[in-house]
């Protein structure tokens, strides 16, 4: 059976990490769904346009999904943290035990769902206030995990985010394959 994951994209994502985390993991053979807030094609801070495989309006609430993720950008992430339908997906998809990832100022989005207070993790530097931060234990490191969290730094730090994000899902031989393959 395939591990299925949900990217949720906004107007104003950071390019280069949504496409290295779309990329990333259908090599590794998740079922990626790409879901924007409302739109059909959202276009990114460089001016990237990703045709969405649906939105949020649209999305089967029934339906599960292994693993939660987004880019960081802006205004991406402040679209994403304002839209209260975003902030539920994250509450159900962490009271049901299953799998959050934010990169670069994505963490963000999960401080106002509250999901971070007393976890370790990583965020692009200046993105969460002192008060957005709510007791989490901040690193500089490329990527954190803490349980079934995982955060990463920043655009330099996309394809680590995404094959930590395969490790931990999927296994570290399927990390080894994907990574080999890229000839890092």
């Amino acid at each position: 059976m395939s591990l299925k994951a949900m990217i949720l994209l906004a107007p104003g994502f950071e390019d280069l990490e949504a496409v290295t985390i779309i990329d990333l993991l259908r090599r590794a053979k998740f079922q990626v769904a790409i879901i924007s807030l409302r739109e059909d094609e959202v276009t990114g801070t460089r001016g990237t346009r990703i045709v969405t495989d649906g939105n949020l309006a649209l999305l089967d609430r029934q339906s599960v999904f292994d693993l939660l993720v987004i880019p960081g950008g802006q205004p991406g992430t402040d679209n994403l943290a304002a839209d209260s339908r975003v902030i539920q997906l994250f509450k159900d998809q962490a009271t049901s035990g299953r799998w959050i990832a934010a990169l670069c100022a994505a963490p963000k989005v999960l401080a106002k769902a509250g999901l971070i207070k007393g976890k370790r993790i990583t965020h692009y530097p200046g993105a969460l206030t002192t008060t957005e931060q709510q007791g989490a234990m901040i690193t500089d490191n490329p990527v954190e995990v803490d349980g079934k969290l995982i955060t990463g730094r920043s655009p330099g730090a996309a394809m680590d985010f995404v094959l930590m994000l395969i490790e931990q899902i999927a296994g570290s031989h399927l990390r080894q394959s994907i990574e080999s393959d890229l000839v890092r």
